[in-house]
């Protein structure tokens, strides 16, 4: 019958969706947030280094406009 491949049905999406879900948790006990960012080239290295230089030292923090000084 159909309802035989639910186990396994079960089995495999259990299996893939565990390393996306086990990220958050390793994240946050290794770097201390919940998100990790790619800093494989330098514009994404520069916009972490100005995210960081305008919330104040921590770059996960959201800061809207009002965090960027008027010149």
């Amino acid at each position: 019958m159909w309802f035989e491949c639910l186990p396994s049905f079960g089995i495999i999406l259990v299996a893939m969706a565990f390393p996306h879900a086990s990220a958050y948790v390793i994240n946050q006990l290794v770097v201390g947030n919940m998100f990790r960012r790619a800093l494989d080239s330098q514009p994404l290295r520069l916009q972490y280094l100005r995210d960081q230089r305008l919330a104040g030292g921590d770059a996960y923090k959201m800061v809207g406009l009002e965090g960027i000084p008027d010149e």
